[in-house]
């Protein structure tokens, strides 16, 4: 069973090409997804009283089609048979009978007083909705090639309004960041984007990005100022529109 909720796009949630970008499409499943845990034990707000919460691993949403202003839409999210570290998490957009978009995450959840990592059999999700996973043509995991070389196209200084109440950019707003250092990115629209995350970017913190294509594909490693270590890894695929 998938739980839904239902949006009616917004024109301020829409960009130059009157077309809702990557960003939001986040925003809707993920929105989704929280108005579930908000209701399905274990809760959110239970699982913080436990300090634990669920942190994004990684995630893939492939855009079959665009969304428009006052488009009418059902965003769907629901928990996966999952094991070991990994909890797996799907979701999609419905306008009518089309399917707009489907996305395969996977989620870690940690202790938020050291870090720890729990098991999936750690914890009770069965006051979840249930479900099989969605197959994509793009796995969730993205891969930078190693011989491909990767510039510095970019820094970006990570502002109050990234950040969600952890104190983290939230990861909803990433796929904005690395769009605007693609050239062109006003002729094109994403057909696919994958993002690994593999270090959280607290408010103020300063990240490089760095870029590189191949095969009509565009990968990014986004690398912390303060410490070197990587924040993000990332694969959009885009077409022109």
């Amino acid at each position: 069973m998938k739980w839904s909720e239902n949006f009616k796009v917004k024109f301020h949630e829409t960009d130059a090409n009157e077309a809702v970008g990557v960003s939001q499409i986040f925003k809707y499943i993920q929105e989704a997804a929280m108005c579930q845990l908000s209701i399905q034990n274990p809760t959110y707000k239970e699982l913080l009283a436990e300090k634990k919460a669920f942190v994004l691993s990684n995630i893939r949403v492939e855009m079959y089609s665009r969304l428009y202003a006052y488009d009418e839409i059902q965003a769907r999210s629901w928990a996966c048979p999952s094991r070991g570290l990994g909890f797996i998490r799907c979701y999609d957009i419905k306008r009518g009978d089309e399917t707009v978009c489907e996305a395969y995450s996977s989620w870690a959840l940690v202790s938020t007083e050291d870090k720890k990592l729990f098991k999936v059999s750690d914890i009770d999700t069965s006051g979840y909705y249930l479900d099989e996973p969605v197959e994509l043509e793009h796995s969730s995991r993205v891969h930078v090639p190693s011989e491909l070389t990767m510039s510095l196209v970019g820094e970006y200084t990570v502002k109050y309004s990234d950040i969600d109440f952890n104190g983290h950019m939230n990861n909803t707003n990433y796929a904005d960041m690395l769009c605007d250092v693609i050239p062109d990115t006003e002729n094109l629209r994403v057909k696919s984007i994958g993002i690994c995350f593999h270090s959280e970017a607290k408010y103020k913190e300063s990240l490089k990005i760095y870029m590189g294509k191949t095969d009509g594909k565009y990968y990014f490693r986004t690398v912390r100022e303060s410490d070197g270590r990587t924040n993000i890894e990332a694969e959009i695929i885009p077409e022109t529109i």
